[in-house]
């Protein structure tokens, strides 16, 4: 992640609604759970021993910085006064854990939330970022993995309207389906492939990840390659394996909208609020750690070797 491009857009609007005179336990589920997919920026000079961070005194307690993005950071925080570093939400309760200080407050200069300890310290179920694993699929694996995929139970059950919202059933059928998303490149990448595989490993970042951008920025996940060829583009076309769980972290972490299942057939909208709510279960389901490689291969569609 750039830290420039670091905005909490979401996370700025439930900060709003939280100023509500009609708070409901929606919207600070909702604060919560945003939250919990941060990476707040804060105000701090990070040396090889120690950090010093820009602190405010608030009733003789000692708060830091956070902010939501650098336009923020600059209201508050003069040009070369400290630096910025990000970091997920779990640093943070380890520096109010360690009593290095009492809370932070976020946006200062804007909204100037006071997020206290004891708040910080209470959320929980936070999100893993860690997708290392000592047993993984080899290249040729995830190739017959898409290859072989077979997702006519998952597709059956969002072909049925009365099973929209049915957000566990989902979930627990993708845990046990391939799910294919769409990668795309300017130039054919034919002449990079091995037996249909494209190594990002050897090439670097050759393809980039198809977004729909209608009504907001989506993701998007699809059954199998055929569901693919609905997603009219001009560009090249290529198939990758997701670990749906990783996914859902990457869209929640860069304050995109949601992801869609089946683009232009079935449509299935995940929003943000359903990702986030889901967030743990998705986890705990559609977590298969064998996939945490498949972000370093692209596929041929149709097969071609």
């Amino acid at each position: 992640m750039i830290k420039a491009f670091i905005k909490h857009e979401n996370l700025k609007k439930s900060l709003e609604e939280l100023q509500s005179d009609d708070l409901t336990d929606e919207m600070i589920d909702r604060f919560v759970n945003e939250l919990k997919h941060s990476n707040l920026i804060m105000a701090a000079d990070i040396g090889e021993s120690e950090i010093r961070m820009a602190l405010v005194k608030i009733e003789g307690k000692d708060y830091g910085f956070l902010f939501t993005d650098m336009d923020e950071f600059r209201k508050t925080i003069p040009d070369g006064e400290c630096g910025s570093h990000y970091y997920d939400f779990n640093a943070y309760q380890a520096v109010v854990e360690d009593s290095m200080v009492d809370g932070f407050i976020i946006n200062p200069s804007s909204i100037g939330f006071v997020l206290k300890k004891e708040l910080i310290l209470a959320v929980d179920d936070l999100p893993d970022h860690d997708f290392t694993a000592e047993e993984v699929y080899s290249a040729s694996e995830l190739k017959h993995l898409k290859d072989s995929m077979d997702n006519a139970d998952l597709e059956n059950f969002i072909s049925d309207s009365a099973n929209i919202g049915k957000y566990e059933e989902l979930f627990e059928k993708m845990s046990k389906s391939t799910m294919l998303t769409l990668m795309l490149s300017n130039e054919d990448l034919t002449g990079y492939s091995e037996n249909g595989i494209i190594s990002l490993e050897k090439t670097g970042p050759i393809g980039f990840l198809y977004l729909d951008e209608i009504g907001g920025e989506y993701a998007t996940v699809y059954t199998s390659e055929e569901k693919i060829d609905n997603v009219t583009t001009s560009l090249n076309k290529y198939s990758q394996i997701v670990n749906f769980s990783q996914m859902t972290n990457f869209i929640l972490n860069d304050d995109m909208d949601g992801i869609i299942i089946n683009p232009n057939s079935e449509h299935v909208l995940l929003t943000r609020d359903v990702l986030l709510e889901y967030s743990s279960l998705l986890e705990e389901t559609c977590n298969d750690t064998r996939l945490n490689t498949a972000i370093f291969h692209m596929f041929l569609i149709g097969g071609e070797a």
